[in-house]
């Protein structure tokens, strides 16, 4: 099939050419042969009118524009970042679940999914205020969507929209990334973290801000204190919102509680989770319960400290990987006992990094305690200006301090050094899994795996910027956090994804590449106006398929 131009001279002589469009065939004798598909008519008018208009639409059903149609170019926005966020949103199914849910509350009369896309896809790519998202809409591309249909008030309603149907939201999310993965639920992962408020304002009785143990170093700023459940593979399943304050053994119960509620028609799932949710309390529960558990132990404990110090005696060298275990009966306050397993690992490479540290804060005393006995002050103030040092360092215990005959005498607390020093290399978990089904090593190394949930706390407060929170009603900062937490689960699969891809790249990384996918406006000689993309790359190609996102197709550049 072809163009062809044919002419024709009039009476008067004058020349005529005209635009067919032309097939090629073989007739019954099987000779070539062409016949006419569509007569266009004069060359010029063609070419005036029409020709544009119909390279235009070859061009764009190969998804190509004619340079030669192109009139000017107008603005450029960043769109592969933004299709891949919205992809994977996409397959959970989360757009459909929110608009289901819109429907049934006829009150709501602006459109949730576009100002819940504007919001999910902006505090992962450019986490900001969300007055500041709306100049930020002007800069990419968001199908379907348009800046004048999004407004400050109706995000903030969308995040009330979304905290109303949190735990519905997070169950269903939950079960399609388990489907997703095809993952079997054998462990879950609980840790807490804390974010703080840059804040003066007065709080009253009710305020789910408070004061409390800071994992920022802030405890001059109030707080909340934010728990995440997550997969072994790192991807986070629900996560809770409590009050500053609330200390972190006090949590794990109820977490406990209403996870077996959420999942327990799944599966039986083991707890683990850190040193810090461990009480008398807590495991009387937990053996009470019959839930399995791994959990950190602290070592400074009298039991701890026993076991320990078999586990040094049977520790052949320093120099290698050496896991340590004891079995121990218990019995709860009720009387029911339990077999827990205290298993122990060394890492040498940890034991070195320790006692390096070690050396250098001993060394950093004698040098202190050199430097403030030549000062021209008094004894007294000697005396108290050690006391103060040892106090900042951590360092109270390790010596003991007197004064005498006008002198200060210092003598090492041998008993706290020599137990410091038996604990370097070394951490200790509790179990109630039978021997049968985890060996100690597996017992250890499901125990690592809380570092993934740690990860996730950075990724939360770092890359998608949990903080700072402009917001101080306990509904609208709980609908924040939940936004990042939904952040946190999308860029979790990302990071799965590409692992499992073999492609070494963060999330971060992969958007960045893809954010160079970008829209461009354009304007064509006979005034058809269009948006093309910039032509996607060998290197975002592979992103897309280990992403499990189709290359998207507009028309190219």
């Amino acid at each position: 099939m072809f163009l062809r131009v044919v002419k024709s001279k009039s009476s008067s002589g004058k020349i005529h050419q005209a635009v067919q469009l032309v097939e090629s065939y073989r007739n019954e004798e099987g000779k070539p042969r062409t016949r006419i598909l569509y007569h266009f008519g004069p060359l010029d008018k063609f070419l005036e009118t029409d020709a544009d208009k119909f390279v235009d639409s070859i061009m764009k059903l190969k998804g190509e524009v004619f340079y030669e149609s192109i009139k000017e170019f107008g603005e450029s926005k960043d769109f592969g970042d933004i299709f891949v966020v919205l992809s994977i949103l996409k397959e959970l199914k989360l757009f459909q679940e929110l608009k289901k849910k819109q429907d049934k509350e006829s009150k709501i009369q602006f459109d949730v999914v576009s100002h819940f896309k504007a919001l999910l896809t902006n505090r992962i790519s450019e986490p900001s205020s969300k007055l500041k998202l709306l100049s930020w809409l002007e800069t990419v591309y968001i199908p379907g969507l348009k800046r004048k249909d999004i407004s400050y008030e109706n995000l903030l309603r969308t995040m009330d929209f979304l905290i109303k149907h949190k735990k519905e939201i997070e169950n269903k999310l939950a079960k399609r990334v388990l489907t997703m993965f095809d993952l079997n639920l054998k462990m879950c992962f609980y840790d807490i973290t804390s974010s703080y408020f840059e804040t003066s304002s007065e709080l009253d009785s009710s305020d789910i801000r408070r004061y409390g143990y800071s994992r920022d170093n802030r405890p001059d700023r109030v707080q909340v204190t934010i728990g995440v459940v997550m997969t072994e593979e790192g991807i986070p399943l629900c996560h809770y919102v409590f009050e500053g304050n609330r200390v972190d053994k006090t949590t794990l119960i109820s977490v406990i509680e209403d996870i077996k509620l959420r999942f327990g028609e799944l599966i039986e799932v083991s707890i683990v989770t850190d040193k810090g949710m461990i009480s008398s309390s807590n495991l009387d529960k937990l053996i009470e319960g019959d839930q399995t558990f791994i959990i950190g132990e602290d070592k400074n404990k009298k039991i701890s400290r026993e076991i320990l110090s078999e586990a040094n005696l049977n520790q052949r060298n320093k120099e290698e990987e050496f896991i340590f275990e004891k079995e121990l009966d218990y019995e709860t306050s009720n009387g029911k006992l339990a077999k827990l397993r205290y298993v122990l690992s060394f890492n040498p490479e940890t034991y070195r990094l320790n006692m390096k540290r070690y050396r250098e804060k001993l060394s950093l005393f004698e040098n202190k305690f050199q430097e403030i006995n030549k000062k021209r002050i008094s004894v007294t103030d000697k005396y108290h200006l050690l006391k103060s040092f040892l106090k900042s360092q951590g360092m109270s215990r390790w010596y003991k301090l007197s004064l005498s005959d006008g002198k200060i005498d210092v003598e090492p607390n041998m008993e706290v050094l020599n137990r410091l020093e038996s604990g370097f290399g070394w951490f200790m978990v509790v179990s109630n899994l039978s021997k049968l089904d985890y060996s100690k090593e597996e017992i250890i190394e499901s125990y690592k795996k809380l570092w993934r949930v740690e990860h996730g706390f950075r990724e939360l407060k770092h890359s998608l910027e949990v903080r700072p929170m402009y917001h101080f009603s306990e509904n609208r900062i709980r609908g924040h956090i939940f936004l990042c937490f939904l952040s946190m689960l999308v860029t979790s699969i990302m990071e799965k994804r590409l692992k499992d891809a073999g492609v070494d790249l963060s999330w971060e990384k992969a958007l960045f590449e893809l954010r160079k996918l970008k829209t461009v406006s354009y304007l064509t000689n006979s005034g058809i106006r269009g948006i093309s993309l910039t032509r996607v790359t060998d290197r975002q190609k592979k992103i897309f398929k280990a992403l499990g996102c189709p290359i998207p197709k507009l028309r190219h550049l």
